[in-house]
């Protein structure tokens, strides 16, 4: 059964400085790899870069299985 989200609301949506940390980056790869048209996917919310981690666990796992 689906979580109730508060309507509006991306909690799943993380800023590129969080996953950055959380995966032991630099931010400036994630920008790098946005400009390369590589790394897990992104969405842009008006003039601000996020990321999903659902669709990021799902990247790492696909790329690690490459």
């Amino acid at each position: 059964m689906p979580q109730p989200t508060t309507a509006g609301a991306a909690p799943d949506l993380i800023k590129p400085e969080v996953l950055a940390a959380e995966w032991d980056l630099s931010p400036k790869t994630l920008e790098n790899w946005r400009a390369r048209g590589i790394g897990p996917p992104f969405v842009r919310l008006n003039r601000t870069i996020r990321y999903s981690r659902t669709a990021c666990a799902r990247w790492l796992a696909e790329a690690g299985a490459a």
